[in-house]
């Protein structure tokens, strides 16, 4: 018996052993796994946030998000067969994100009980959006007061002057009109028309684009200069087009300068 008390007391050092190690495992895990998921978050709670609600690739509703309010504008659109990689360039729609549900949900403009389908549902409806990003609209839209959440019934195809103020209403980040930055745009591009495409794009987001030109010289790489202090309005050009910039020493015609080089020629932001 004096013999046996020692393995067995070595068997357990062994098994309390294991099991931290295995304990110490999962949690360095757990831990890698969130903070992969909030580095990856989309959703700022400061500005705007706009996403698509799609059903077999074609747009259902777009959701859009103003948290300095708050108020939440939802877009019902009439239209069928309208690809949601198509917002952009045909109708001037630049969203933050997606949801795609399955082909038997039918999209909500009820946007809390709505974000709770997304999270219970994340394994089998698509999106670019991480489960930290839900969890924040979600709290967004229980935030909203009854009186600003707004749902309109919109055509994309067959838009008139009212659905163009809609449009307008609903996507413009207030930020960004309040700053007023004056922005010129620049086609250094063979692409007929790819300047005014951009500035769709701003033009909805309330941005101020005073000229959109052509190069007489085509560009490789797109550019942005800006004279002047940083704002809030470049930070979103910046992340909007993937271009780092840089600052110009005397001023232009405009507070910022994009000029759109051929390496955007199969973006799909505008």
């Amino acid at each position: 018996m004096k013999k046996t008390a020692p393995k067995t007391s070595k068997s357990l050092k062994t098994f309390y052993l294991y099991t931290c190690i295995v304990l110490t495992v999962i949690v360095i895990a757990l831990a890698s796994k969130i903070f992969f998921i909030i580095a990856q978050s989309k959703v700022d709670t400061s500005h705007n946030f706009t996403f698509a609600i799609t059903q077999q690739q074609k747009v259902k509703e777009i959701v859009s998000f103003h948290p300095q309010t708050p108020s939440v504008t939802v877009l019902v659109i009439q239209d069928k067969n309208i690809p949601y990689d198509t917002l952009a360039r045909d109708y001037g729609i630049s969203t933050d994100g997606y949801i795609q549900v399955d082909s038997t949900t039918r999209p909500s403009s009820d946007m809390t009980a709505f974000l709770w389908s997304a999270l219970s549902h994340a394994a089998v409806w698509q999106s670019n959006l991480t489960a930290f990003d839900k969890i924040r609209l979600l709290l967004l839209a229980k935030s909203v007061a009854q009186n600003n959440r707004i749902v309109e019934h919109i055509s994309l195809i067959h838009q008139s002057a009212n659905s163009n103020t809609i449009l307008a209403n609903a996507l413009a980040d207030q930020d960004i009109a309040n700053e007023n930055v004056s922005i010129q745009i620049i086609n250094a591009t063979t692409i007929s028309g790819f300047g005014l495409r951009l500035s769709r794009v701003l033009t909805n987001m309330g941005a101020n684009v005073i000229d959109v030109s052509t190069a007489q010289n085509t560009q490789t790489k797109t550019t942005i200069t800006y004279y002047g202090n940083d704002s809030y309005t470049l930070e979103r050009l910046q992340k909007l087009l993937h271009v780092q910039a840089t600052k110009m020493s005397r001023q232009s015609i405009a507070d910022i300068v994009i000029t759109l080089g051929k390496d955007k020629s199969n973006t799909k932001v505008f």
